[in-house]
């Protein structure tokens, strides 16, 4: 049976800042937004696999993705999903208790010394390139951690679109 895959994301930031000075006023409304759609394909602008998966990370503990090896989640079935570009990697941490945070990039399960974005309780973290993606490769970059440093579990989702393969097991 065919795949396909159709993503639509979209991020939107706005503002508005006003401040009343001794003479006249000041204003300022600003707004940052991105929206696309990607079509199924393996070129720029397009991808062919998805994978999510809601875990819950221990206190001091870590979550590792092999995106070389992710294990099947969408509709229940035994399987895997190969990611050998990466598109997108989105994360969100559903946990909303004071001082509940992860580390998203770390050097690897036991060492958060380096990391790319701590994402506090409530927060997210998203990184997007579709037009050329990261090549995965194995031995080199195809596991990602996410460690939890904090005193105690944290739930989060995440997200992995990219250029791959699915196989059921």
């Amino acid at each position: 049976m065919a795949t396909t895959l159709t993503v639509t994301g979209n991020s939107r930031c706005t503002y508005s800042f006003s401040d009343g000075p001794a003479i006249g006023s000041l204003a300022e409304s600003v707004e940052i937004r991105t929206t696309r759609s990607v079509e199924n394909g393996t070129g720029a602008g397009q991808a062919n696999v998805a994978w999510r998966n809601r875990v819950t990370i221990s206190a001091g503990q870590s979550y590792s993705m092999d995106l070389l090896d992710l294990g099947a989640t969408a509709f229940g079935f035994a399987g895997k999903v190969v990611v050998n570009t990466l598109k997108e990697f989105f994360v969100v941490v559903n946990t909303t208790t004071a001082s509940r945070y992860v580390l998203v990039g770390v050097i690897g399960p036991s060492d958060t010394t380096g990391y790319s974005a701590r994402v506090n309780r409530g927060g997210d973290y998203r990184v997007a390139d579709y037009q050329d993606g990261w090549a995965v490769t194995n031995g080199v970059n195809n596991v990602l951690y996410i460690a939890n440093p904090s005193a105690g579990s944290v739930e989060i989702d995440v997200l992995v679109v990219g250029v791959g393969s699915t196989a059921d097991t």
